[in-house]
């Protein structure tokens, strides 16, 4: 296997280059088949969809639930997955659904805390 950095070429099984170090690893899973790829549009929808039910929809559970709307920030997780992509329409999208989720979650606090 080469090394994608320096070009030595390296024994098949070795993780990292006997030479410089580097891993060899994320070589060989960019050519493999076994390697997961997503749909934008579909990875897209799916982060619309949580950012508005545990955005806006801590505003119903705690309401229904009393618990204060603190079920939106679990949420905030996908948007991160999705900040690292390197598709620059997936990030656009993670920063508008980040927003989203930002906004429901202060509205949620700011409708339960008024006094």
């Amino acid at each position: 296997m080469k090394c994608p950095v320096c070009g030595c070429e390296n024994p098949d099984d070795y993780k990292f280059c006997h030479d410089c170090g580097n891993p060899l690893i994320f070589n060989d899973l960019s050519n493999s088949d076994d390697f997961p790829s997503f749909d934008s549009k579909k990875l897209i929808i799916i982060g619309y969809i949580i950012a508005i039910l545990f955005g806006w929809g801590s505003f119903i559970l705690s309401a229904l639930f009393g618990s204060y709307g603190f079920i939106g920030f679990i949420g905030l997780f996908f948007p991160g997955f999705m900040l690292n992509s390197k598709d620059p329409n997936i990030r656009k999208h993670a920063y508008i659904q980040l927003a989203i989720m930002i906004i429901g979650i202060i509205v949620t606090f700011l409708i339960l805390f008024r006094h």
